[in-house]
Order: C-alpha cells, then structure tokens, then sequence
C-alpha cells in the first residue's frame, strides 16, 4: 500500500517498502535490509541515502513510541495517542525531503 507513494514522496523505489515497514519496529533488521537491497543493486547511492535518513530519524519508531512514551499518556490528556505518532512520521518525511533537496543542490553545484 506505500510503495506507490514513496518515489513521489521520498524519491526511493517501493521496493524498500518491507525495510521501512521492518525499520518501524526494529533498527538493526532495517539496516540489514537496507545493505542488502544496496548490494543487490535494488536501490542506487542516493536513495540509500534518502532511505537512511527516513530510517535514522525515530529508528523503531512503533517499539520506542509504545515502550518509552507509554507511561506519558496519562499527561497527554485530551491528545489522542495517535496524533505525536503521525507528528514523528510527518517529521521524517519533512527530513527526508531536505536531504533531497540539499543532494539536488549538491548535484547542480558540482555540475555547474
């Protein structure tokens, strides 16, 4: 279901839907899945790069979110629990985003 929205939106092939979804719940199983689809040739250099910046911001997010927020909830109050949820994911899309426009600047600086 999110693999038709990751090249629009993150500028990484929907083949790294598996390792996102992987990257949610555990970090090293991310990484690992992540050096494989590099080494396969599945994903290039730069959407490595993008995918790791959409996985080193809130790595485990789900596993973290529950396990370290969770005594939090009563202070959230009328918050719903999963609104500081979708704030983290719309801050990972925001970050992987700036990445790619500062290697878009990268690459029109150097090929200038």
């Amino acid at each position: 279901l999110i693999s038709p929205l990751f090249k629009p939106l993150l500028g990484i092939p929907g083949i790294c839907g598996l390792a996102f979804i992987t990257s949610l719940q555990s970090t090293d199983g991310a990484a690992g899945m992540t050096k494989e689809l590099y080494d396969s040739g599945a994903i290039t250099d730069k959407e490595r790069s993008l995918f790791c910046m959409l996985q080193l911001s809130a790595d485990g997010t789900i596993t973290n979110y529950f396990s370290s927020i969770a005594g939090l909830f009563i202070f959230f109050g009328a918050v719903p629990i999963f609104l500081p949820l979708l704030v983290i994911f719309i801050c990972k899309f925001i970050g992987v985003n700036i990445l790619r426009l500062i290697m878009s600047f990268e690459k029109n600086k150097t090929s200038a």
